[in-house]
């Protein structure tokens, strides 16, 4: 059983979960609000619905055995820490629309092997990713037009950026070290 409290704006503002293991998010929210499942070590699996538009800061954050997240297509922003050090997140398909992913927002994921980001996407925040230890690639697209200071900080030297030739992120990679392959 899961109990929610949803402010007058559709914000999810609490959430009891008595499962602990997994969380589908009722229909009619429009936002995650911050640190909603901060610390829930329990959680493995998340569905958020259609009609939410923003991953609040923290949301997610510190929830060890996250493995399995979904965001719908609605979603346009992913805040500051919204999955900061769920370890076990092994992957996450961030949707068409979004468009930009906060400072720390899956920084510490440490089994995160591959990201790709959509075509709407036009900002990476500081250290976005930093310390995915497991993360081997990333597929940024030509609408990236900032990157943050250290957002691929403590990745390791197997990372490769793959990016159009001549986009911000090839000039990104080059400027910190990091591998490029061209699209």
């Amino acid at each position: 059983m899961i109990k929610f409290t949803i402010n007058e704006s559709g914000v999810l503002e609490k959430a009891e979960l008595a499962d602990k293991t997994g969380a589908a998010i009722q229909g009619g929210v429009r936002g995650v609000g911050e640190r909603q499942f901060l610390d829930e070590s329990l959680l493995t699996d998340g569905t958020v619905p259609d009609g939410v538009t923003c991953i609040g800061d923290g949301a997610f954050a510190c929830c060890d055995w996250l493995a399995n997240v979904t965001l719908p297509n609605t979603v346009t922003r992913i805040g500051n820490r919204a999955f900061y050090d769920c370890y076990s997140l092994a992957g996450v398909e961030i949707p068409e629309g979004v468009t930009s992913i906060g400072a720390d927002a899956f920084a510490e994921c440490n089994q995160l092997e591959r990201a790709a980001l959509p075509g709407s996407v036009t900002s990476i925040g500081e250290r976005a990713f930093a310390w995915c230890e497991s993360l081997a690639a990333i597929t940024i697209p030509e609408s990236v037009a900032g990157i943050g200071e250290e957002a691929f900080y403590g990745c390791g030297k197997n990372l490769v950026i793959r990016a159009p030739a001549g986009s911000f992120a090839e000039r990104y990679a080059a400027e910190n070290g990091i591998a490029f392959h061209a699209l």
